[in-house]
């Protein structure tokens, strides 16, 4: 099921080539870098369903109407096979390391609408393009780019990125976990929110990124058995794209809760 950068269908491969050359054919020479993280990185990728996550280092500013241009871009090959998410960053904003850093450019499906309006204006302002924006998660990419990361094009990873202090990289995935809702409609949402709260409590005890995967499996040998059976559906409908399993309500805030509390606990 899984798949490594190395064993990716030429279809997924491809996407991930013209990712890259979209980004050559705007920046040029003052392109830096392309660099894969997430799951790609992590060798438990399933095409079709998991993100192509990237983050772009760059040696010049990007300009209101490039960023646009890039969207547009990014949007004709988003999910074909494989959703995209991908930040831009400017090379001078890393060092020195600040946090939360800034950034220049985003993307997920998540956005692909409200670009869509700024591209046709229908949306005349928004944060994405108007100006660079602080994005604490870009500290937690470039923490996993050190551990596993993969160089698309551009210089090589260790002289392009500065290590992670470790209080920012806590700050950065740990911040907003009590946002992180069960409940959302879409179940792959709240599946992934699980997952990703599991891969936090994760990091805190063993100090290693794990994917997605991985976290679930230390999960179910961590939390108490009563919350497996929700781990194991969390599973069946990221990778799988199954349904959720009909859990009570207050058995998934219990689980909530038990994982939030580990999380914010002390020692």
């Amino acid at each position: 099921m899984f798949r490594t950068y190395q064993t990716l269908s030429p279809e997924a491969k491809g996407q991930i080539e013209r990712m890259a050359e979209i980004w050559r054919e705007h920046l040029g020479e003052a392109l830096t870098g392309v660099y894969l993280h997430g799951s790609l990185a992590q060798e438990c990728f399933v095409e079709g369903t998991s993100d192509v996550d990237v983050l772009i280092v760059t040696d010049r500013r990007i300009p209101r109407e490039e960023r646009l241009s890039i969207a547009q871009s990014v949007i004709a090959i988003d999910k074909k096979p494989s959703p995209l998410e991908m930040s831009a960053i400017y090379a001078n904003d890393l060092k020195p390391w600040v946090y939360p850093p800034p950034c220049q450019f985003h993307y997920s499906d998540f956005w692909t609408e409200r670009y869509q309006q700024m591209i046709c204006g229908e949306m005349k302002e928004n944060f994405l393009i108007d100006t660079d924006f602080e994005d604490p998660d870009v500290a937690s990419y470039i923490h996993l780019i050190n551990q596993c990361g993969i160089c698309i094009d551009g210089k090589p990873i260790e002289d392009v990125f500065p290590t992670v202090p470790e209080t920012d990289f806590w700050c950065g995935i740990s911040n907003d976990i009590d946002d992180y809702d069960f409940n959302a409609s879409h179940p792959r949402y709240f599946a992934s929110n699980i997952l990703i709260l599991a891969r936090i409590l994760s990091y805190k005890i063993e100090k290693r990124i794990l994917s997605k995967h991985e976290s679930a499996l230390w999960a179910k040998g961590y939390l108490p058995e009563r919350f497996k059976v929700i781990i194991e559906s969390a599973v069946r409908t990221w990778y799988y794209r199954e349904p959720f399993a009909e859990i009570p309500t207050e058995d998934l805030n219990d689980f909530r809760q038990v994982l939030i509390h580990e999380i914010k606990r002390e020692g």
